[in-house]
């Protein structure tokens, strides 16, 4: 009988992680998924699309196809295999990492650069994830930098055809789908989103400094303004102060006690006479009463308490006065020494841009000399197309990549049934029955062109 362990009734005990408390043999990353509009396999994504796909982003994996005698990625690592069986894809991708279940997404703008040296802004979506580069070390080749393709699940991938007017090209447009991976490219292999790239975290290091600087900003904002009001704070203590003196005057201040009309005592038979004059004779008193000794002296301390307190709000208001001015003062020469920094670095950071700028230049032209000569010879290949066939393609060879280039002129080799020779046809025709042939897509000079004819009539009814 197998081992069995069975869990308790007691609760269970959890351990408080810290969120960054993780597995120390990962490391993060970031991630430019896709942009936004049309794209160059004649897709096209709005941004409320974006948005409602970007939900599926967290949890994704990011997976990749490394080969060790390249010592790079390669594509999407497609292979497609024919037998008795019939046609089958096999996926020679592995995981390398994932995206975060708390990973973070956001849109933004970026400027990419076409192969004519066009500026184009673009608006791409973005999130962040977690490469396993203790595991393996290729995974580390990210981190500095390669391009990415996002996968999309084919059986939720739900869009319709569309014609753009201005240009004439039809391209499908996505309504909704659902990401089903992130793949690592290799250097030489050229994304479908241009700009789409995995790196070390760029653009996210940025976004918790910039959360503190808030803060911190709006912190000062409010002592400022508190400051600039004349010391709200110091004008309730004064009168605080007042109060107290006030109700200290009035305990000291002894009233005057009256003789009661009871203690009077008069003959009997007088009594009826002092009845009947009792009331003009008190009132007579009370109006006869002189303000006593005590009470004079505590007009006189009433007096010179609210002089005092006159003197010192004089004085605490001149030195307020004067602690606003210091402060604006402080706060004028840090203002002026910080602008002076940030003016150096900005003017360091547009020297250090002006210098990539020109480099960057200088390669966009050297590519764009090696992409055609690439291309030309290319189409050269296809000798057995003439020139009229392959028209279409020499002319827009400038936005065509090399795939889509050999990917069209072996769909027209396909519809003109042009007769391929394939090596060894003729020897082994008495043993095709049971021969089983494997090709794989990533190795594009062995695979015959019908083949990936194939590939493309596949991914054109996805």
């Amino acid at each position: 009988m197998m081992h069995q362990s069975i869990a308790t009734i007691d609760s269970p005990e959890f351990i408080n992680l810290q969120p960054l408390e993780i597995n120390p043999l990962m490391s993060s990353c970031e991630i430019k998924v896709l942009y936004l509009g049309e794209n160059r396999n004649h897709s096209y994504i709005t941004k409320d699309v974006a948005t409602e796909m970007a939900k599926t982003l967290r949890g994704a994996p990011i997976v990749g196809y490394y080969k060790e005698d390249k010592e790079d990625f390669r594509d999407h690592g497609e292979k497609i295999i024919m037998d008795d069986e019939g046609i089958k894809f096999e996926c020679l991708t592995k995981p390398y990492g994932f995206v975060a279940p708390d990973a973070q997404v956001w849109f933004q703008k970026f400027e990419d650069t076409d192969d004519f040296g066009n500026k184009i802004e673009r608006e791409y979506l973005m999130t962040t994830g977690y490469l396993w580069t203790g595991q393996f070390e290729e995974a580390k080749l990210a981190l500095e930098g390669r391009p990415q393709s996002m996968e999309l699940d084919e059986e939720t991938l739900d869009g319709h055809w569309s014609t753009n007017n201005n240009t004439g090209m039809d391209f499908f447009i996505i309504n909704d789908a659902i990401f089903s991976k992130l793949c690592i490219l290799g250097n030489d292999v050229e994304p479908c989103f241009e700009g789409a790239r995995i790196t070390a975290p760029e653009v996210s290091s940025t976004f918790t400094l910039d959360d503190n600087f808030k803060k911190t900003l709006f912190t000062m904002m409010q002592d400022l303004q508190s400051a600039l009001k004349g010391g709200y704070k110091m004008e309730l203590e004064d009168k605080n102060v007042e109060t107290e003196v006030t109700t200290a005057i009035e305990e000291e201040v002894t009233p005057v006690e009256e003789t009661p009309a009871e203690t009077i005592e008069a003959p009997a038979e007088e009594v009826i006479v002092e009845e009947e004059n009792s009331t003009e004779d008190t009132e007579v008193a009370i109006d006869a009463i002189q303000p006593s000794q005590e009470e004079e002296a505590a007009e006189e301390n009433k007096e010179e308490s609210e002089e005092i307190i006159k003197e010192e709000e004089s004085a605490e208001d001149t030195e307020t006065e004067e602690e606003e001015v210091d402060y604006k003062e402080e706060n004028e020469e840090v203002e002026e020494k910080d602008y002076s920094l940030l003016e150096e670095e900005l003017n360091s950071l547009k020297a250090s841009y002006a210098e990539m700028e020109s480099k960057y230049q200088e390669l966009v032209t050297f590519k764009e000399a090696v992409d055609n000569e690439k291309k030309d010879a290319l189409i050269n290949s296809f000798y057995m197309l003439s020139d009229d066939d392959k028209k279409d393609v020499i002319e827009n060879k400038a936005n065509y990549s090399l795939d889509e280039i050999e990917s069209k002129l072996s769909v027209i080799c396909v519809r003109k049934k042009v007769n391929f020779d394939l090596e060894d046809n003729d020897k082994n025709e008495d043993n095709t029955e049971d021969k089983v042939l494997t090709y794989s897509l990533n190795e594009s000079p062995d695979v015959p062109e019908w083949l990936s004819a194939l590939r493309e009539a596949k991914e054109s009814h996805k």
